[in-house]
């Protein structure tokens, strides 16, 4: 007999893939800057396929929480083309979720909604 074995740090409750335009995520260490990008419309690197698991999950005795994990192919770049220097950059992850995808996340995330749940705020 197989057991199922859960991650400790995360009792999905149910999830949906979503796919998304692009995820990036900026790493700062001292004077190093990073970007990690998966952009589905790239003009340097083709064929990235970006994806975003939302799941709904729940611990112990903690209220109900969303999270998001991006998965699929990805490339690094030296930032280079900004104004800004990105040691100041108050924002450090960008999740890009294209206009058809917006309402099926909305569609996934009222499924969630009842009176035991506490977010009936998402019916408005």
């Amino acid at each position: 007999m197989s057991v199922l074995k859960r991650p400790k740090y995360a009792n999905h409750i149910f999830s949906r893939v979503f796919q998304l335009d692009s995820a990036s995520f900026l790493f700062r260490s001292g004077d190093l800057s990073y970007y990690c990008i998966s952009d589905r419309y790239s003009p340097f690197v083709k064929g990235e396929d970006p994806k975003a698991k939302v799941s709904i999950i729940l611990e112990g005795d903690r209220p109900y929480q969303l999270r998001i994990a991006v998965k699929g192919s990805y490339h690094l770049e030296k930032p280079r083309y900004y104004v800004k220097d990105p040691k100041e950059w108050v924002e450090w992850i960008w999740i890009i979720f294209p206009q058809d995808a917006i309402s099926r996340l909305r569609w996934f995330l009222a499924r969630f909604v009842d009176g035991n749940t506490k977010l009936w705020e998402l019916m408005i």
